[in-house]
């Protein structure tokens, strides 16, 4: 059915967003900041060039990278504009858990009791957030990556696919989790960890 909700990008999270949307029977609007390119559309809704004029006041911010989230959500011109969260029906979400606005739970991930998610954060496609959990704004936990019980997040934090984060474990703002590994101390701030158990990167 038709809203006055709209989303924010055109990539392939946005592709993801808009399934779990229409899954609901909600057919959302689809703003791009970058050009669309003549016809382009999504799952079979139309890409429309950005315009802040005549802009619905509820949206969904559907890009991927943690960074140009937290950027579009501090834009003064965008500060009138309620940013919904959208949950896939075929997520499990506590009843006690709790979601700022704009976060998005995808399809088969969970959210345990008490958790929190800050706003604007992904819960990607089999994530699982378990009890008491705190996770930050503009946060995303890729598809099958598992934060234990009590495990705290800052800002900004990407926690890659199918890594592991052992309970009440922190993990800093700007900290990235590769792919796959296994956190078993707390990460300091902006620090990169990969592998098992997980160490800081060093570059090469």
């Amino acid at each position: 059915m038709p809203t006055d909700l709209f989303l924010l990008g055109a990539g392939g999270h946005a592709k993801v967003v808009l399934a779990s949307l229409l899954a609901t029977g909600v057919r959302p609007r689809i703003f791009d900041q970058a050009p669309a390119r003549p016809g382009e559309s999504l799952l079979g809704v139309v890409v429309e060039p950005w315009a802040l004029e005549g802009l619905p006041s509820t949206g969904h911010l559907a890009i991927g990278d943690n960074a140009a989230r937290a950027r579009i959500l501090g834009d003064p011109a965008l500060q009138k504009i309620h940013w919904r969260s959208v949950v896939d029906p075929r997520a499990a979400v506590g009843s006690s858990a709790v979601l700022g606005g704009g976060v998005f739970v995808a399809a088969q991930a969970v959210i345990g009791p008490e958790a929190i998610i800050g706003v604007c954060s992904i819960i990607n496609h089999g994530a699982v957030v378990d009890h008491d959990a705190r996770v930050g704004a503009c946060c995303h936990i890729a598809p099958n990556a598992t934060l234990g019980g009590g495990v705290v997040l800052g800002d900004g934090v990407l926690v890659g696919a199918g890594a592991v984060i052992l309970p009440g474990l922190s993990v800093g703002a700007g900290a990235v989790v590769g792919a796959g590994a296994v956190v078993t101390k707390p990460v300091a701030t902006g620090v990169t960890v990969v592998g098992v158990p997980a160490r800081p990167k060093v570059p090469r």
